[in-house]
This record gives structure tokens, C-alpha cells and sequence, in this order.
């Protein structure tokens, strides 16, 4: 059994669950185990009718049982009889519940119906009735993490709302009565700053907080601000991609429009939302500085945005909060219209309004007054003194200092109390064993408690860095949180709290001075009563307040419109951020983020169309498939203005090349489509109207030619390019070789308003994993929805696609007649003796056993096989046979010329699922050369019945190919007669198809 990885399940015996409904003296009968031996070798070879067959006969002769009642609902499966499936299904369960291969075949339907929530569900359930199977581990964890991965890019970005009540409320309050502050992230501790400066002015102006959530940083609004009892309402949206972080700035835009935003730090994220609120709403932009953030990224220097776009590296995408960003936020900060800084020290260097960090003075009050209630709360006895530390606990904050000064003091009422996460674990483990240290951990706290273990505190000790840039320019809010309660503070002595320790409000650690010496005179003196007047006069809610409406009334007179760099980032956004944002989103930044599609929605079908033409795979022009032969014939028509050929993206990482040429390549296939993609990628594969071009992509780092590689995201972006850099977008159509990987995106970014599909056999009948099983399945589904003619390579395709709601033209494929026979090549012609040959893809369908029988039944026949064999057992097993030669791949011009050696070419196919389901070019191929064909019964090449020798079995194959060597030796070679070589000439099919396609678009629109 074939399992959802495409391997083969272990065995499954009958045992007593198994048969529960079965009649044991049939199940038991050699007879009925023949016939499940027969079944399963059908369904192995992918013979899945014939396998149905025999499974059907052994339920009607035994009634249920597990094995044939899931070999059935695995085999309807694979051949979309979902239904069937199901109802298969459903017995199984009924019968033997715990049979523990049921949730996988489970699994598979619910792929088929695009539920992958549903499966993960199923190989849940199968991992847990299989713990030791590793293969079913493996799969659940690949799907889970290929569902994660799927869900992130193209799930959408909803705004959340923490509610909150305020005396003004932002969410009913006008637009012009609105402030926004904007935090560029709200899921860390950088939204801090963002509350306190909404709270300082809630209570006069209705408020709000909004920013993204960064993955990197959380999922979840920050935790202290989540359990805390807020004061104003926060907005946000998670942000795993950069498309994300842009969607939700729209829907943010749109959905809460304010006349006046106050942005909380200069990254980049906060600068665009601002950015955005004065272009779509003309709304006033400040922003506020309480940090060095260029120090936070190891930043040069702002950058304006040609200096960004010259500097700027695909993997940057991905990180909207990182270095080169940053400093393209803080070269945007001469934008806004106002600045308010948070200490002196910044407000002089930027001229920017002082807003310090504010609490509310009434808060504070309520803390001293629970003071001793805290203390009791949290453990601490009347006669304990607290040393406290609150935040995030780091190493590099001198804590491990600090502790050892503590344990210095020797004073067994000395307590460390640090209220944070933990989030160094060697740093915890290095303070829980320093001996002597009576140490007390409350971890995270809520946002609204801060004042209360400030208050229960003794002393709060801040330490920085006196080299660090950041401490020269930031000022911690706790210091406002302990002189808010008159808590005795001890910190560092760095410039922007130079005022206050001025002021006496906090006291300083000098350079030089010893921690543990310094601790001691400050716990010797006895603790303040009361509140030192500084918190009234600087620190406070009132004053701060006051600074900041004036700061954004001031700012409300200001003039400026969005500037030159402004528009330009938007534009770069829109033509160079991958993925695709919501039509009626970017809408709104029209005309500098689209208001519509690039692509003109009409065609006029009397004027040069242009093609864009999709193929699946990176082969293109090496061996002359359907797709090279149609995509030239269309550049040849009159109709036809330009084409743009696009194979599929693929990664660098595939490209490989033979980096010693006195070796053959390993692979020779790699090495001629790597050469081909980088001719494409360089513009060197076009001719005339004919353009050619291959997206290669990478992860962080990779290049190609020097160049930074894009994700495989940005495709959309990259059609988009070539078709403006060749003046296409207009009168342009979309032809698709499904399935070709991200046309989806391409679609929803330019939305082709006519689109032709030309399915080329049915990919849903080849070997796939099941999670690409699914992938092609929703594939066809997605271009069932978009293509206005479809066209297949024979009748079952055609079939398989009215399930689907398309009436397919069908157009088999046909033959090219080159001008002059080629010369045989030296490779075959040195063979000597009669040679029987076979070109094309050995790795599906191909039918080794009939090599080899006919192998041994002719020794004198030399056998060549060309094309790709990657089997290793089969390859082995092919070069044993002293007769058998394989070639491995040619390029087009080289195959023709070894066909032309070819005495007899064979077709030697297993008759199976995926292979009624071609129709084969090759023959074609052999008969526009001359060449007699013998095959093993392939279908669907009606057109071809009086050019080839058909056989259905081994004996009959055999004597066919000796009957075509008896032709081959004793009569001229016999050619297509010219009626038929017109008939199924390339130019003749475009003709029939083109017909198609311009009664389509005159009926669409004209």
C-alpha cells in the first residue's frame, strides 16, 4: 500500500479485529488470499481500476474486512472517487475502529478536500496509534509544518482590539477628535513608552495605542499589558511577513481613520503607519523620542530612501524591524510635523517638546497608601528591606553585580526582589546559587502593578551602561514608576537622568564607585516619608500632559505634505514587497500603492496581442516538448504582438553545473537546465518577439552572477517587471501549463483577464507525496476557476476536466518535420547491428521487465535508451544486460540526430492510471523522422493507429519490433504521408486552437 509519503506501507495481515465481519472459511482460502496477492500487485503497478476489480471480488466473496476495505477507499481516493471513498470508510470504522491505519487513508481524503486541518487531525490520531513508527511522525510533522508555513503567507491580517474604558473614548469618538499612538511593535515591551504617552493624554483627548505583532517577539499583546486593567484601547494585528505588517497598516488606516497620530519611536514600522494616515487621511504626524534606535540595531546613520533602495538586500523583507529598515525609519523622521522627546537630553538634540515618562498621580497615591498590604501579599515581613530590580532580567544589566553587593551588605533582612521574565536561565541559576543571597523572583507583572512593587520597595537600584550609546540616550521608565512612590532610587549616572539626580529626586552611582560601598551608605540612611516634588513638577500625568497637547497643536499648524521620498517608498513597496495586498486595501493608497491592476482589463482582439506564456517546469527549449513547439508557433502568428515564455521559478540551489570538464556531469539534465535558466535569467535566450525568462530564487545570502537572489514570493513581483520593462501590459493574455507553482499570486496581483490552460496529461494520476498531492489538486481547482479556454492532449484529460466545469478543447499533440533529415550521430551509428531505441523519461511508466525480455530474446539488437533514468536499481539493472546502452539525456537537436540512427524506435509504457492519461510526443517525434514505431498499447494516439505497431503483451511486443527490423532492413524507410504531416503539424494545431482563442475574446469583448 502506497502510504501519503508515496512509499510502500508494511504489509497488512488479517487479524481478529481485521475480519470482524468477514466469513472465515472464505478469508481463510487460498483462492481469496490469490486474489488479494493479485490486487495489490495491481495497485503497486498503479494499475487502479484493475485493482479496484479484484478488491471489489474479494469484498463480494468474504464481506468486509480491513484490508480490502481500505485498499478500496485508497484506490476511489486516487482516482477522485471521493464519495466511494468515504462510504468505504465509514464501514471500516464501523467494523474494526481501532485498525490503525485507517486515520492515514483518512488523512489523504481530507487533503484531497483541501482540509489540511482536518488531516493534521488524522496523523495525529495515527501517530498516536503508531507512537514507533517514524515515517508517520515524519509526515505529521512536515504537514503541520507546511500548513504553519502555508497559513502564515496567505492568511490574512485582522485587526484585534484589547478593549479598555477611558473618560474619552477613541472607539466611538470622531476622527478628528481621535489621537492614535502607534507602537512599531505591541507584543514586547517596546509598547510601554506607546501606553504612558496615550495614558498621559486619555484623559483629555480620546486615545487609542496600535502597532503590529512580530512574530520574533510574540503573537500576543505584551503579557504585562494583557493582564493588566488598561486605560486605553489597543489595536493590533500579527505581522509574520512584510505584506502583513502593510495589509494591517491599511486595514488600520481604514477601519479607525484619525486626524492626529503620535508615533512612539522612529522604526520603520510606526513611521509607515504615520506615513500612511497623512496620505489617505492628511492627518497630522508626530513623533516621540526615547531612545538611541539606531544602537538597538548596531544602525550607521538615517538614511534617506535612495541611499535605502542602494543598500537595501532581498532578505531585508523579512525583517521590517531590523538594521537597514531602522535606519530608513529615522531618516523618515524629518517628515512628520512635530517631535516630543522623553528626557532633556534628547529634547535638545533633536528640538524636540520635553514629555517625560508620566504616571498618574492619583495612582501613585493609592500604591504608597498599599504599601504594606503589598509587602504582606508578596511575603515580606514589617522588618524586611527590599531591594528591587524591576524588568526583564539580563545579565548585561548588572544584575549578578547588584546581587553580589546584596550579599556583601551581610544583613540577613536584605532582600533581592526582581519582578520579571525569566529569560536567561544560566543568569537565574547563577543567582539562586550564589550563597548567602536571600533572593525573591515575582516574574512577569501586570502593566497596572508596577507602581504597587515600586512602593513595597526599600530601595530600586537601575544600573547602565556608561558605555553604551543607548544609555545616553534613554530613560528608564521605572525611575518615574519608584520617585512616583517616593522609593529611595540608585542609579547610574548617566546624562539623560542627570536633572533628576540634580534635583535630588534619585541618587547617583559615580564612576568609580563601588556598588556594594555605595549600597551600604544608601541603606544606612532610613527611607524617605512622602514624595519628593520633582514627580509633581516633571513627572506626573498634569505637567506632561499640558507638554504634549501643546506640542500637538503646534503640530496641527504645520504644513507638510507627504514629501518626494515618501511617495517614492510607497511605490517601492507596491512594485517590490512580496506577496499581494487586498484590492480595496491598497486601494487606498492610490496612486502611490496600485488602485487597480497593472494589466489592462480588456483585450481588443483586432489589435497585436501579447502572451505571457507559464510553463511548469525548467526544460524549456532542450527537448522540444509540446509547449517549446506552441509557444513558437505563436510568436510566428500575425496576431501575436510579443511573448514572454516563463518557465517555473526555481531555487539556486538547483543549479549545478560540472565544475570539471574532463568528467562527465553526474547529472546532465541539471546541467543543462542550470545553463538554461542563467541564459534566461540574463536575457540571452530571446529572439524576436520571443522572450524568454527564468526567476531563480534563494534564501538570505544566496546570489547568482553577483547578484541578491528574491524569495520564491516575490514571482508575482518579477512577472510584473518584465512585462512593464517589455511593454506588455497591455492587450495581454496569460497562457498556463498547469501546474505551474505560484501562479495563483500571479493571478491575484495582475489578474489576467483571459486565460488559456493547456493541460498536459493529468498530473493528479502521477506519484506524488499526498501534501503535494493536495497542492496540485487545489492547483487544479484554482485554474478551473480562472481559465477561460482550456485545451488537453486527449480525451481522458478532457474528460477529468469536465469534473472540474471546464469544457476542454482537446488538441493532441503534433509533429515537427525538420527541413533536412538529421545526420545519424556517431554515438548510435558506431553501435553496428540493428538498433532499437527509446527516448524520453525512464523514471514513470516505463516498462523494464519488456526491455529486458526483449533484451534477451534479440542479443544481436542493440537496445539504446535516452532520457532521464534516476532508478538506481533499474539503471543497474539495464547496464548488466551486455545489449542495453543508456545514453542519458540530449538536448533536442542531439536526441533527433540518435532517433535518426534508430533502425526501430519502441515505446515500451506500463498501461496504467497516469499513463492512460498522455498521449506521447515522442511518437510523433520518431514518425516525423521516418523512424518505425512499435508500443506496448499506449492509449490515446487515434491519430497515429496506421503509423506504429501497437502490442499487448510481452510475446506480441517482440515479434512486432522483429517484424519493423525485417521492414527497417529489406524497404526504404516508409515517411508520414504529407496529408497527414500537414494534418498534425504544429502550425495546423495552433490554427485550431488560435481559432479558439479569438472566438473566446471576441465573445468576452467586442
Amino acid at each position: 500500500m502506497k502510504t501519503l509519503d508515496g512509499k510502500t506501507a508494511p504489509h497488512l495481515t488479517n487479524g481478529p479485529e481485521q475480519t470482524a465481519q468477514a466469513r472465515s472459511s472464505d478469508t481463510d482460502s487460498a483462492s481469496y488470499t490469490a486474489l488479494l496477492k493479485q490486487g495489490e500487485a495491481q495497485f503497486n503497478a498503479g494499475q487502479f481500476h484493475q485493482a479496484e476489480h479484484l478488491y471489489s471480488q474479494a469484498l463480494d466473496r468474504a464481506g468486509p474486512t480491513a484490508v480490502v476495505l481500505i485498499r478500496l477507499a485508497d484506490i476511489c481516493i486516487k482516482t477522485g472517487a471521493l464519495a466511494a471513498a468515504e462510504t468505504h470508510l465509514a464501514t471500516l470504522r464501523n467494523i474494526a475502529p481501532a485498525f490503525p491505519w485507517t486515520p492515514l487513508i483518512e488523512a489523504d481524503l481530507a487533503l484531497c478536500h483541501a482540509d489540511s486541518d482536518r488531516a493534521l487531525v488524522h496523523l495525529r490520531d495515527a501517530h498516536a496509534r503508531m507512537p514507533d513508527n517514524a515515517k508517520i511522525k515524519t509526515r505529521l510533522d512536515k504537514l503541520a509544518e507546511e500548513v504553519e508555513k502555508r497559513r502564515s503567507r496567505t492568511a490574512p491580517a485582522p485587526l484585534r482590539i484589547w478593549p479598555a474604558k477611558g473618560l474619552a473614548d477613541f472607539l466611538t469618538a470622531t476622527p478628528q477628535e481621535r489621537v492614535l499612538v502607534v507602537s512599531w511593535d505591541i507584543g514586547h515591551n517596546v509598547v510601554g513608552r506607546g501606553i504612558t504617552m496615550a495614558e498621559t493624554i486619555s484623559d483629555a483627548v480620546p486615545t487609542a495605542v496600535a502597532g503590529p505583532m512580530f512574530p520574533m517577539y510574540g503573537t500576543e499583546l505584551w503579557p504585562p499589558l494583557a493582564d493588566a486593567d488598561r486605560a486605553v484601547p489597543i489595536i493590533g494585528w500579527n505581522a509574520p511577513h512584510f505584506r502583513h505588517l502593510v495589509e494591517g497598516c491599511l486595514r488600520l488606516v481604514q477601519e479607525w481613520p484619525a486626524k492626529t497620530v503620535w508615533i512612539s519611536k522612529p522604526r520603520f514600522p510606526s513611521m509607515l503607519i504615520g506615513l500612511l494616515y497623512k496620505h489617505v487621511h492628511g492627518a497630522t504626524v508626530l513623533c516621540d523620542l526615547d531612545d538611541d534606535e539606531l544602537a538597538f540595531v548596531n544602525g550607521e546613520a538615517p538614511r534617506d530612501f535612495q541611499s535605502f533602495v542602494e543598500r537595501m538586500e532581498p532578505q531585508d523583507w523579512q525583517r521590517p524591524q531590523g538594521k537597514i529598515w531602522t535606519e530608513l525609519g529615522m531618516g523618515m523622521v524629518p517628515m512628520v510635523d512635530g517631535l516630543t522627546a522623553c528626557n532633556p537630553v534628547l529634547s535638545a538634540r533633536h528640538g524636540a517638546a520635553l514629555v517625560r515618562h508620566g504616571r498618574r498621580g492619583s495612582d501613585a497615591e493609592r500604591a504608597i497608601a498599599a504599601r504594606a498590604q503589598t509587602r504582606l501579599t508578596h511575603g515580606f515581613a514589617p522588618r524586611d528591606r527590599v531591594v528591587l530590580f524591576l524588568g526583564t532580567p539580563r545579565r548585561h544589566k548588572g544584575l549578578l553585580e547588584l546581587a553580589q553587593a546584596v550579599v556583601a551588605q551581610n544583613d540577613p533582612d536584605l532582600v533581592l526582589c526582581i519582578a520579571g521574565s525569566a529569560v536567561d536561565i544560566d543568569m537565574e541559576n547563577a543567582l539562586k546559587a550564589l550563597p548567602g543571597l536571600r533572593l525573591k523572583r515575582l516574574y512577569e507583572q501586570p502593566f497596572s502593578r508596577v507602581l504597587d512593587l515600586n512602593a513595597m520597595a526599600d530601595l530600586v537600584v537601575l544600573l547602565q551602561d556608561r558605555e553604551s550609546p543607548i544609555s545616553h540616550s534613554q530613560t528608564p521608565a521605572k525611575l518615574t514608576d519608584a520617585v512616583a512612590v517616593g522609593s529611595p532610587v540608585l542609579i547610574t549616572d548617566v546624562p539623560p537622568v542627570a536633572d533628576v539626580i540634580k534635583a535630588g529626586a534619585a541618587m547617583a552611582i559615580a564612576k568609580g564607585e563601588v556598588l556594594s560601598e555605595r549600597l551600604r551608605a544608601v541603606l544606612a540612611q532610613p527611607r524617605p516619608q512622602g514624595v519628593h516634588p520633582f514627580f509633581a513638577q516633571e513627572m506626573a500625568y498634569g505637567p506632561n500632559q499640558r507638554r504634549a497637547l501643546d506640542a500637538i497643536t503646534t503640530a496641527r499648524q504645520s504644513t507638510k505634505r507627504l514629501t518626494a521620498d515618501g511617495v517614492r517608498l510607497l511605490q517601492f513597496i507596491d512594485t517590490e514587497m512580496p506577496g499581494v495586498l487586498p484590492t480595496d486595501l491598497s486601494a487606498l493608497a492610490a496612486p502611490h500603492l496600485r488602485s487597480a491592476p497593472p494589466l489592462s482589463r480588456t483585450i481588443d482582439p483586432d489589435k497585436p496581442i501579447n502572451v505571457a506564456f507559464f510553463w511548469k517546469q525548467n526544460d524549456s527549449g532542450l527537448y522540444g516538448r509540446r509547449q517549446d513547439m506552441l509557444v513558437r508557433e505563436l510568436a510566428r502568428r500575425p496576431e501575436i504582438g510579443r511573448v514572454l515564455h516563463i518557465d517555473a521559478p526555481i531555487a539556486a540551489k538547483q543549479l549545478q553545473f560540472n565544475a570539471n570538464p574532463m568528467r562527465a556531469p553526474v547529472d546532465s539534465e541539471r546541467h543543462m537546465t542550470s545553463a538554461n535558466a542563467l541564459l534566461r535569467l540574463a536575457g540571452l535566450a530571446d529572439e524576436g518577439n520571443l522572450f524568454r525568462r527564468s526567476f531563480v530564487t534563494g534564501t538570505a545570502g544566496d546570489t547568482v552572477l553577483g547578484t541578491r537572489l528574491l524569495s520564491p514570493d516575490s514571482f508575482p513581483n518579477v512577472v510584473e517587471s518584465w512585462l512593464r520593462g517589455l511593454d506588455m501590459v497591455d492587450n495581454c493574455i496569460a497562457w498556463v501549463c498547469p501546474v505551474v507553482d505560484g501562479f495563483s499570486d500571479v493571478q491575484a496581483r495582475l489578474n489576467f483577464p483571459f486565460i488559456v490552460s493547456d493541460y498536459i496529461d493529468d498530473q493528479r494520476f502521477w506519484t506524488n507525496s499526498a501534501l503535494k498531492d493536495q497542492m496540485i489538486r487545489e492547483n487544479y481547482r484554482f485554474m478551473a476557476q480562472h481559465t477561460d479556454l482550456a485545451l488537453a492532449n486527449c480525451a481522458p484529460v478532457a474528460d477529468a476536466l469536465a469534473g472540474e466545469g471546464l469544457q476542454a478543447l482537446m488538441v493532441p499533440n503534433g509533429v515537427d518535420t525538420p527541413a533536412a533529415p538529421p545526420r545519424p550521430a556517431d554515438e548510435i551509428t558506431r553501435l553496428g547491428g540493428p538498433v532499437v531505441g527509446y527516448c524520453g523519461n525512464m523514471n514513470d511508466r516505463f516498462d523494464f521487465d519488456l526491455v529486458e525480455s526483449l533484451s534477451r530474446a534479440r542479443p544481436d539488437v542493440q537496445i539504446v535508451l535516452i532520457g532521464k533514468l534516476s532508478l538506481k536499481a533499474e539503471r543497474a539493472r539495464m547496464l548488466a544486460l551486455p545489449n542495453v546502452h543508456v545514453l542519458g539525456v540530449r538536448r533536442q537537436d542531439a536526441a533527433q540526430a540518435c532517433i535518426a540512427g534508430f533502425d526501430v524506435a519502441i515505446v515500451p509504457h506500463i498501461r496504467n492510471e497516469m499513463s492512460d492519461r498522455m498521449n506521447p510526443l515522442k511518437v510523433y517525434v520518431y514518425r516525423s523522422l521516418g523512424v518505425p514505431v512499435v508500443t506496448s498499447g499506449v492509449a490515446n494516439l487515434d491519430d497515429m493507429q496506421g503509423e506504429i505497431r501497437a502490442a499487448t503483451d510481452t510475446d506480441g511486443f517482440i515479434r512486432a519490433v522483429n517484424d519493423a527490423l525485417i521492414e527497417a532492413s529489406t524497404q526504404p524507410r516508409k515517411q508520414m504521408p504529407d496529408a497527414l504531416k500537414k494534418a498534425l503539424s504544429w502550425e495546423s494545431k495552433m490554427d485550431t486552437i488560435w481559432a479558439h482563442v479569438s472566438e473566446g475574446l471576441r465573445a468576452r469583448f467586442v
